[in-house]
């Protein structure tokens, strides 16, 4: 299937678009290379057209390409929204009409980084107006649809399948529908959602043989983690010629500490500094065990200098597992408290601050998220590790804002809209026609 024969190669709004249904319906990685060179040619042409004679864009398609440029890794420059932009350096009043343009100002907003206040301005403004545009609007249309849908968690920080099966549903309600392509998502949907589910057998399967012969618990997790980690060291070894012994102990052991030090400051009594607490915090949240077990699994250049930088935790892999572990925070903090946990970010930052109410600790950590997204951003396009380790790497933050946004969505069982969406995602085929329909003509 060929990317060029879906989409008017002449018009380069219309493919930005369609990358940009592609990306969401979740099907964008069947054409990973044409959509790459789409988006090169896009990125020169900013350097050598828009430099000289000045873009004639409009601000929907200055937005969506900034957007999709920066989520590939290209390092575009936000002086494209200068133009829209008044003397005084504020969004002019006059785009507020143009509500399809705003959002996706909005969206292309939290691809900024550190130091790019046009774009903290581009977000205050655009949400601004889509508040207001919610306010006012009588009756719902496909605008609004996607409005509130941006508002509740904006498109950067959405985990990939979650967007997928929302999008395919909206997707099916508009009216530029391509019926052969939302035939084609809803296939590919399910049979990743079957992938996934033999991918779960598999990682819950245990030795039975080692559980009948130890009666103690703790000798059946070290024992299945001693297996595992054995197995998986040997098949890499074998299949890519690197020994990760090394390294998967080295990130094991320093997860046991990390939790260990927790359990010591609770049974003390001693309360941490924040900074304190999130030095030690990032790393007992588990996302350095789980981004460097994915970067040995998955088809990835694996390099002598990736690895010594991984032993060591690289910005990326570190600042992916601070936001996992402020959302994790932000979203369980109240409920631990009540059962008697460690003290979490939000606890830590009360009692720094004397006196200072438990929703401004929660501002403060908003904040932290916000700021760590940034800097993100930034290293996602800088690194130089492989993109499919960059992709998890903020897939990772993405799964962590869609669990707790909403409380704890990994433990607390009454958080019904959580347990739907991954029963969803795993367990419930998306149904499709019978009828065969074709991506080409």
């Amino acid at each position: 299937m060929m990317l060029y024969n879906m989409v008017d190669d002449d018009e380069p709004l219309h493919q930005l678009e369609f990358i940009d249904v592609l990306e969401r319906l979740g099907v964008a990685y069947h054409f990973e290379t044409e959509i790459n060179n789409i988006l090169e040619n896009h990125y020169k042409n900013i350097i050598k057209v828009d430099k000289l004679k000045g873009s004639e864009k409009d601000l929907y398609a200055t937005s969506l390409e900034f957007r999709l440029l920066r989520q590939h890794g290209f390092h575009v420059s936000t002086d494209v929204f200068d133009r829209f932009v008044d003397e005084m350096g504020n969004f002019k009043q006059i785009l507020s009409v143009d509500i399809k343009g705003v959002l996706s100002l909005y969206e292309a907003s939290f691809l900024s980084m550190e130091d790019e206040s046009i774009l903290e301005k581009a977000r205050e403004f655009s949400i601004e107006i889509l508040k207001e545009y919610v306010r006012e609007k009588n009756e719902n249309d496909e605008i609004l649809m996607l409005i509130n849908h941006a508002l509740e968690v904006p498109l950067h920080w959405r985990m990939p399948r979650w967007e997928a099966l929302w999008f395919i549903k909206a997707y099916e309600t508009t009216h530029n529908m391509i019926p052969s392509l939302l035939h084609f998502a809803k296939l590919d949907f399910n049979m990743v959602q079957a992938i996934h589910l033999e991918e779960l057998k598999q990682a819950s399967r245990w030795d039975i043989n080692c559980i009948d012969n130890l009666p103690d618990y703790m000798k059946i997790s070290f024992l299945g983690l001693f297996n595992f980690v054995n197995e998986l060291a040997f098949d890499i070894l074998k299949g890519r010629d690197h020994h990760i012994h090394s390294y998967i102990r080295k990130v094991w052991t320093d997860y046991c500490k990390a939790g260990l030090k927790e359990a010591k400051w609770y049974y003390s009594g001693y309360k941490p500094s924040v900074e304190e607490y999130l030095e030690n915090a990032w790393v007992s949240i588990s996302a350095p065990v789980i981004l460097l077990h994915s970067y040995f699994l998955i088809p990835n250049p694996m390099t002598n200098r990736d690895l010594e930088l991984l032993k060591e935790y690289p910005h990326l892999l570190r600042l992916s597992s601070m936001i996992f572990r402020l959302a994790d925070d932000l979203g369980t903090s109240k409920r631990e408290k009540e059962v008697g946990d460690v003290a979490k970010a939000i606890e830590c930052y009360m009692n720094e601050h004397k006196g200072c109410e438990e929703e401004e600790a929660c501002e403060h950590v908003r904040s932290l998220i916000s700021k760590t997204w940034k800097k993100m951003n930034e290293e996602a396009i800088n690194s130089g590790f492989s993109q499919n380790f960059k992709d998890m790497c903020v897939n990772l933050a993405r799964t962590a804002v869609w669990c707790y946004k909403e409380g704890d969505g990994y433990s607390d069982e009454d958080l019904i809209e959580t347990n739907n969406t991954i029963s969803s995602i795993l367990f419930e085929p998306i149904p499709t026609t019978s009828s065969s329909l074709s991506l080409c003509s």
